[in-house]
Order: C-alpha cells, then sequence, then structure tokens
C-alpha cells in the first residue's frame, strides 16, 4: 500500500475491497472519522490504517437501543 497522508471514499474501499465495505457505510465512516476537502469526502492515513488492523471502535446503533 502506497504511503498517502489522505484517502478518498473510493480509495477505501478499493482498499479494503468494494465487496466488504460498501459505498453507505464508507460514506458514514468517512463523516465520523474524516472530512471534507472540497466536494470529496476523505480520511487521514492513521483512520484507514486503524481500519485495516481492526482498530477503528464500534460505534452504538442508536436506532436498535432500548426497543422492540
Amino acid at each position: 500500500m502506497e504511503k498517502k497522508p489522505l484517502y478518498t471514499v473510493e480509495q477505501v474501499r478499493r482498499l479494503v475491497g468494494i465487496d466488504v465495505l460498501g459505498r453507505d457505510v464508507a460514506y458514514k465512516l468517512a463523516r465520523t472519522h474524516g472530512f471534507r476537502l472540497g466536494k470529496r469526502w476523505v480520511l487521514p492515513a492513521r483512520v484507514v490504517e486503524a481500519l485495516m488492523d481492526g482498530r477503528l471502535p464500534e460505534e452504538e446503533d442508536p436506532a436498535g437501543q432500548g426497543g422492540a
């Protein structure tokens, strides 16, 4: 993997595997751990490395709390 400071959402999907990381989940990840640069969402390399190593903390699902 070429070391870059920032990765676009599509670059991250290709690194992880587009069949593993869906588009909606990838953009949610970008909104949570990345930022907008112009019109593109980007993620810092440290976040991508954490994702690849399985070190990103799991987020709670607010829709799944306290209900049936």
